[in-house]
Formats: C-alpha cells, sequence, structure tokens
C-alpha cells in the first residue's frame, strides 16, 4: 500500500519473477530479528522512489521468525519536512544581511548525506570528505562528532561569514542531523534591541543636557546680578536693583537679605543725617551688615544631631563689628561640602563680599560635586563686573562620608592641618583667589581620611595674630598645639584650645584680624553587613547581560522596586563596560568581580578587576553647560553613572582596580529582615 497525493493506493506485489526474501529490509529483519531502520534504497517495484524502510520481524510461539513487516517512509517527504522548519526558522530570524539562511542536512553513521537541502547531494556527496577539503579543521571535528553520534555546538567560519552547527544524533537510526545557522540570526534580536537602547539613551542624555544647560544658566544669571549688585553697594549705591527671585531656597534668602540690607540702611542713613549724618551711615552699615554676616553663618551645633560620622564645630571672631571671614557646610548625597575664605579688606564691603561668596557656595554645590568646578563657578561669577577689586583667598573641600575621600580645592588660602598620629599641612596646588581673574583653570587634590583623622581649617587672622611687641602666633605654635591635643578630643574642644593658647598669646592686645577656625573630625561609621552577593564575569561584552539578573536579585533580596533594580542594572553596565574596554588590552582574557554588600543604610558595589590602571573617575564629567560643539567626546558615561549612584570612588589595590559604587537605601534593617524571612 502506499499514499500518493492524499490518495491511497494499494497493488499486490507477490509474483513468481520477485522473490522478497533477498530483498534487504527483509533480511535486516530476519537476520537480527529486531525493529531497526534500514539505510536508503530505491524501491523500483511499490513506492518508485527513494525510501528508508522500518522492519519489524514476525515470530511464531516458538520464537521462530516466521515473517517481516515493512514501513517505509519517503526522503523526498523527510526532505520537505525538514525544508519546512529551515523556512520558519528562516522567516522568524530574517536571515542575515548576506542573504545566508539557515539550513538542515542529515548524514548516514559514514558521512554520507541522507537529506540535505542542495539537490543532488543526497547518498552521492559526503560531508566527511567535504569537511576535509576546507581550510577549516572545526567542521572536520563536527563530521567526526556526528559519525560519533555526539551531540554539540560549533562556530565555524567560511566564504560566507561565521555560523554556528547544532547537531544531535537520530536515536534507533546511526544518522545524525545538523542545523546551520548564521551568526547574525542569533543576534540579530541583541543588534536590534542595542540599538534601541543606544538609541533612547542618547536622545535622554540629549534632554538632559539641554535640562542641565537651562538649569544653570538660570541659576548662574541672578548670582552674576547679585555680584554686580554687591559691588555697586559696596561702593555706596543702595538704589542699585535687586534680581528678582521667586525660589524660596538660598537665592531667595540672599534676595530677601539684600533686600532687608538696602532697606535698613536707607532707614538709617535718614534717621541719623539730622543728628552725625557720617556716624550714623557707618553706624547703619556695621549693624546691617553684622546681622547678614551672622545669618549667613551656621550657627546651631552639633548641626547634623543624627549622624555619627562626622564632629563639625565652627568659630568666628571678627576684629570689627563685621568682617570679611566666612566658613560654610552643608551634607547632600552622602558627601560633606564644606569652605572657609578671608575676604581681602574689612567693614561692610568685605562682609557683603563674604555673604556673596558664601551664597555662591551654597547655590553651586548643590547642583555639582566637584570642588574644581565649584571654584570656577564661584570665580567666574565674583569676577564679572568686580569693579572694586576685591577677592577673597577660599578653600572647598567635598568629603565622600561613607568612603572617607577628601577631594579639595584651595584658591590662595591658608593650608588646613591633617591631625592624625601625627600632624601635617594637606599639599596645596598654587590657584589664585576668587574674584582676581575670570577663567583661571583651577586645579585640586585629595586625601583618603581614615577613622578619627581631623580637618584644621583657619583663617589668617589666626597664624598672623599679634602681641604686643607686634610678634605673630605662627603656624609653628599651631602645629604645636595640635600635636599635644588628645587623639579622644572633639572638634570643639580643638577649637576651644586653640583660642585659648591666641587668647593668651596676645594678652589684651587690639585684635588686628578676623579670627575663624573650623574643625571636622571623621567617626566613619561600622554596621553590620546584611547582604552580600557576588559575580565573576569575564571581560566579554557577551558576559554584560549576566549583570541584569544579579543585581535584581539584590535588589529583590532588599526589597527595591523595579525602577532602582533598573538604575543600578544601567549604573553597573556602564562601569563594567569601561573595565572591558579599557582595563584589559586587545586579546588578553580576565576576569571582572562584582561584590554586593549591604548594610541598614546604604548598599555598595565593588568592581575589582587585576587589569592594567585605569581610573574611569579622572575622565573630566561631560560640561553639560557647553553646546554639543564646544563640549569634548567622552564623559557622559561617568556623569550617567554619578547621577544613578550616590558616589563613586576609585582604588588602585594590590595591583587591582577598585571601583566602589553606593546607593542609600530608603528602608531600615528591620525591613531587610522582615523581607529575608
Amino acid at each position: 500500500a502506499r499514499r500518493e497525493g492524499g490518495v491511497l493506493e494499494k497493488m499486490e506485489l507477490a509474483s513468481l519473477g520477485r522473490d522478497y526474501h533477498t530483498s534487504a529490509w527483509y533480511m535486516k529483519a530476519v537476520s537480527t530479528k529486531e525493529n531497526g531502520w534500514t539505510e536508503p534504497y530505491y524501491d523500483k517495484n511499490g513506492a518508485r522512489m527513494m525510501l528508508c524502510s522500518y522492519t519489524m520481524p514476525l515470530f511464531n510461539d516458538s520464537k521462530e521468525v516466521i515473517g517481516a513487516c515493512c514501513f517505509d517512509v519517503s526522503l523526498e517527504w523527510l526532505q520537505k519536512q525538514l525544508a519546512e522548519i529551515d523556512r520558519k526558522n528562516n522567516e522568524s530570524m530574517l536571515g542575515d544581511m548576506h542573504g545566508n539562511e539557515s539550513y538542515s542536512f542529515i548524514i548516514s553513521n559514514n558521512g554520507t548525506y541522507i537529506i540535505h537541502p542542495k539537490i543532488g547531494n543526497e547518498l552521492v556527496n559526503n560531508y566527511i570528505e567535504q569537511a576535509k577539503a576546507t581550510s577549516d579543521s572545526t567542521d572536520d571535528r563536527i563530521g567526526l562528532s556526528m559519525i560519533n553520534g555526539e551531540s554539540g555546538m560549533q562556530k565555524i567560519r567560511n566564504k560566507d561569514g561565521t555560523s554556528f552547527v547544532f547537531y544531535s544524533p537520530i536515536e534507533h537510526k546511526g544518522w545524525s542531523m545538523a542545523i546551520v545557522v548564521p551568526k547574525f540570526s542569533i543576534y540579530l534580536m541583541a543588534y536590534i534591541m542595542g540599538a534601541f537602547t543606544f538609541l533612547s539613551t542618547s536622545l535622554g542624555l540629549l534632554a538632559l543636557f539641554f535640562i542641565c544647560r537651562a538649569l544653570v544658566r538660570r541659576i548662574a544669571r541672578p548670582l552674576t546680578q547679585f555680584a554686580s549688585s554687591a559691588n555697586e553697594i559696596s561702593e555706596g549705591n543702595l538704589n542699585v536693583s535687586l534680581p528678582r527671585i521667586h525660589s524660596h531656597d538660598e537665592l531667595g534668602l540672599l534676595h530677601d537679605s539684600f533686600y532687608t540690607m538696602q532697606a535698613s540702611l536707607k532707614q538709617q542713613m535718614d534717621e541719623l543725617k539730622t543728628v552725625n549724618e557720617q556716624k550714623g551711615r557707618i553706624e547703619g552699615e556695621l549693624e546691617v551688615a553684622s546681622n547678614i554676616q551672622r545669618s549667613m553663618l551656621p550657627k546651631e551645633f552639633p548641626p547634623f544631631p543624627d549622624r555619627t560620622d562626622i564632629d563639625i564645630f565652627g568659630l568666628l571672631n571678627p576684629a570689627k563689628a563685621v568682617g570679611g571671614d566666612l566658613y560654610n557646610f552643608f551634607i547632600r548625597d552622602e558627601k560633606l561640602f564644606f569652605c572657609i575664605g578671608d575676604v581681602a579688606g574689612k567693614g561692610v564691603p568685605a562682609s557683603l563680599v563674604m555673604a556673596v561668596a558664601s551664597s555662591l557656595f551654597r547655590t553651586v554645590s548643590a547642583h555639582e560635586a566637584n570642588p574644581e568646578r565649584i571654584m570656577t563657578h564661584i570665580n567666574n561669577s565674583m569676577s564679572e563686573k568686580n569693579e572694586s577689586n576685591m577677592f577673597v583667598t577660599l578653600f572647598i573641600g567635598v568629603l565622600d562620608l561613607p568612603k572617607g575621600l577628601l577631594r579639595y580645592c584651595n584658591a590662595g588660602h591658608e593650608a588646613p592641618l591633617l591631625i592624625h598620629t601625627d600632624v601635617q599641612l594637606l599639599p596645596m596646588v598654587a590657584n589664585i583667589p576668587v574674584g582676581a581673574m575670570a577663567g583661571w583653570h583651577y586645579v585640586g587634590r585629595e586625601v583618603q581620611l581614615t577613622k578619627g583623622d581631623t580637618i584644621f581649617l583657619y583663617t589668617d587672622g589666626l597664624t598672623e595674630a599679634e602681641d604686643a611687641s607686634q610678634h605673630f602666633f605662627g603656624i609653628e605654635r599651631v602645629l604645636d598645639i595640635a600635636r599635644q591635643s588628645s587623639p579622644e578630643s572633639s572638634s570643639q574642644q580643638l577649637l576651644e584650645v586653640m583660642k585659648a593658647e591666641v587668647q593668651r598669646f596676645v594678652n589684651h592686645a587690639e585684635q588686628s584680624d578676623d579670627l575663624t577656625m573650623l574643625a571636622l573630625k571623621y567617626k566613619k561609621e561600622e554596621r553590620a553587613v546584611l547582604l552580600s552577593r557576588t559575580l565573576t564575569l569575564v571581560n566579554d561584552v557577551n558576559q554584560v547581560p549576566l549583570l541584569e539578573p544579579f543585581v535584581s536579585d539584590v535588589c529583590a533580596a532588599l526589597g527595591l522596586d523595579d525602577s532602582a533594580s533598573m538604575q543600578m542594572n544601567l549604573a553597573l553596565e556602564e562601569a563594567v563596560a569601561n573595565i572591558i574596554n579599557y582595563a584589559y588590552p586587545k586579546g588578553v582574557e580576565g576576569n571582572i568581580l562584582i561584590e554586593a554588600e549591604a548594610n541598614d543604610v546604604r548598599l555598595k558595589f565593588t568592581i575589582t578587576d587585576h587589569g592594567r590602571p585605569f581610573d574611569p573617575t579622572a575622565k573630566e564629567e561631560a560640561d553639560t553647560t557647553l553646546t554639543v560643539e564646544e563640549r569634548p567626546i567622552g564623559g557622559l558615561g561617568i556623569f550617567l553613572v554619578r547621577q544613578l549612584m550616590d558616589s563613586i570612588n576609585y582604588e588602585r589595590v594590590d595591583d587591582k582596580n577598585v571601583l566602589t559604587l553606593r546607593k542609600k537605601l530608603l528602608h531600615t534593617a528591620h525591613d531587610i529582615s522582615e523581607q529575608k524571612s
């Protein structure tokens, strides 16, 4: 019986001229007494086509073979089935850009093609022989594995490009089937997703650029106007117009202070003119300026009663009713921003410039974490229209509280003291004071603090304090007092001892200059580790997708939402991609270790590699205030990581690159414990 075109045809093949006992299929069933497949053959009597038969021996009750049953499969039908599978695969994967498509083939246990998409290869050509004729030895190994009945996957290269060969044996037959898929077809979706991600990220960064540019311009415009107004007021023009400010931040506070100062000065001038115009004007200026100066300085100590990682205390003692010294500090994004400065001059003009400098520090630092760029913005704002030629020596520091890394920039100010087991002056880079010249390129330094370190900042009113014989107090006395201080002393105790020693030295002599001091003692927090995970990658871009399930697992264990998980995954992908691209030379394989650790306050990712020294944070961040044409290439990646994470730190430890990313958690240790249980 045979089926042709959906019609069942029956025929009688038995005849005196045909002895089926000599047929291969019958002899196989009788001789082996087992079910099995035959090798392909052409049936000229019945099917009249190429067949492969499945034979079954028939037995009587005495277990003797009395016949055989044969079922045939058309090789043409089998080839059509594989062709249909190939067609569907190619429709889903679209082939590659050169028109190559995936295809399947079957070989026998000696390598002869049973099924092949190219007509004429079946039962004629041999895969093993064709593989030997090529220069690539990979297809030789594939052929040997297939005839040995093995399964696997190999990558081959030929004139059409790179392809992957997937092969596996056909049970009960001794044949082996293989599917050849072009590399482009497998990676097509990855290419599409990569292009989409790149496009969406580029559009997002472009939008972020314009937003930041507009924001910085919006902030800098009134600051410049304030600086100009301060110069006008310092020259006695009390009717100068102030820029209109509608916000309630530091700019609003500065506007209100200036407005109050203008109104108060005018009122004082009018009231005292009839009695003693000159005296009244001076006293009014001093009183208003003194109020402004006091209002601009931190007055409550301790300023951060809920924090145990920092101890801060400041002191300002003006030589006259008002002075030109300043200090300020605040905490943002787990970083302590602080400054100390000294205006060149005294009296009301100096106090006004001091107020502008302090407000500029607060305003610019609210959107910038690099002390060099903070100093640059302040200098450019104060230098514009500085007709009175007043300048400020200024020291700005940014302390990463979890890590202890202090980054600082000095603009002509006295070098602070670093007090630990010994006392030393912080190394400085020579920079001019702010307000002296617009466009100056400020260069900063950094130092690693350990638990118990104290930074002591001061103005020249300390070292230049004079006794009755006009001898200076001097830096050596300052160093000696610092060395004699107890390691357990608080910042307040250190300043009180220093002030007492100065007063004893001058011995009632008139104070010649403002005395300002600021002390910061670093007390690193020690918290229990609540979560720890590790992941090891090879420096291969194909390993980057392994980050997503790792980050998702960490975030899920901490109870973070999908948005936070996506942000941290994006930051880690950017950091790991930098290592893959730059840490290892091309062709050199190396490992990248990612460690996740969390306590009840923050989550920390530490990325370690053994590549050549590579500091991604040394790459200057993209200046989003510049236009696309003005801004140099690079820096957007590290800019994105800084926006997504609270802090990013690099160290070279034991010939290893160590990059640390931190993110503050919004829940407590109790929440994490509940999540674990």
